[in-house]
């Protein structure tokens, strides 16, 4: 007997809930990002001819990767910063909208009233909920435009409890007090998994940092040693009359080995501590694209 496997089909518009922004982002840093990555890899083979003192095939694959990192990493940031600061006036619309039904309001009229006030990021989007009713669309379809809009799990969960409450009927006031201590309660608990997890994001950070301070001091102390006695060793390769040998070691090639260690570990590092913080891939792409930056100007500057 055979088995029917549904298969999902999975692309980059279903990823990103049809966003159309952060598509255009996505391609226009790839291309960029392909463009460095060509440039650095031509460099290093010496084609394109730059002076490797003032900039190295290296830098142009490490910006190649800066470039694909970090635009959609501040971009996500900015539309979750965003989407945090509509839910935290979410719960005070929602109390003014059951003070309002308490009063004898309609649902309609409270809702239309509601936008008329100051609710921040929240504003614009009640303003739309608003003439959608005007508009002659149930109450229900506006709520659920307003959660897809808003997209997140509180307003997906706010938009059927209270579609529910009004299909059902009763106290619609108490239904609309009770999502927003929820909301509240839900963001309580938020906070507390944000700050706990923000401890263990720190020593993460701080080992990073470490890490790069005990390379640095190795290499200004153990190998500048090393580099030195190696720049008076007589062309036989030896020291006086001993048979004390030194291998001769490429000062550029240990530099760009340390380099490789730090960017690894800076990568790690910012994508695993961002996502303890805040519990979001995009929040870890971007400290990892923070930490590749201050790793590439210490090796430049202090190297």
């Amino acid at each position: 007997m055979k088995t029917l496997i549904r298969k999902k089909k999975y692309n980059l518009k279903h990823i990103y809930e049809k966003d159309q922004t952060i598509l255009i982002i996505i391609v226009i840093s790839s291309c960029f990002s392909i463009l460095l990555f060509l440039i650095g890899i031509l460099t290093i083979f010496g084609v394109t001819g730059i002076s490797e003192d003032f900039i190295s095939g290296v830098d142009f694959l490490l910006f190649g990767l800066l470039s694909i990192i970090g635009p959609i990493g501040f971009y996500c940031h900015l539309k979750e910063k965003k989407r945090r600061e509509i839910e935290e006036q979410l719960p005070d619309f929602l109390r003014e909208i059951s003070s309002s039904t308490s009063s004898g309001m309609t649902i309609f009229d409270a809702i239309k009233s509601a936008a008329r006030g100051e609710h921040g990021k929240l504003t614009p989007e009640l303003q739309i909920m608003a003439a959608q009713l005007s508009w002659g669309i149930s109450v229900e379809n506006a709520l659920d435009n307003f959660a897809k809009r808003i997209n997140t799990n509180a307003a997906k969960r706010m938009a059927i409890t209270v579609n529910k409450a009004l299909e059902i009927g009763g106290n619609t006031s108490s239904v609309f007090n009770a999502a927003a201590k929820e909301i509240d309660q839900v963001k309580n608990i938020e906070q507390q998994r944000k700050a706990e997890m923000s401890m263990y994001a720190m020593v993460i950070f701080i080992s990073f940092f470490v890490f790069l301070a005990v390379i640095l001091i190795i290499n200004k102390t153990i190998f500048a040693a090393i580099f030195d006695l190696q720049d008076q060793m007589p062309s036989g390769g030896s020291i006086g009359s001993s048979n004390l040998q030194i291998a001769d070691i490429d000062e550029n090639m240990l530099k760009y080995t340390f380099f490789s260690f730090v960017i690894v570990q800076s990568i790690g590092g910012g994508i695993l501590g961002g996502f303890m913080m805040d519990g979001r891939v995009s929040s870890g792409i971007r400290f990892g694209f923070i930490l590749v930056l201050i790793s590439f100007f210490v090796f430049k500057f202090f190297f």
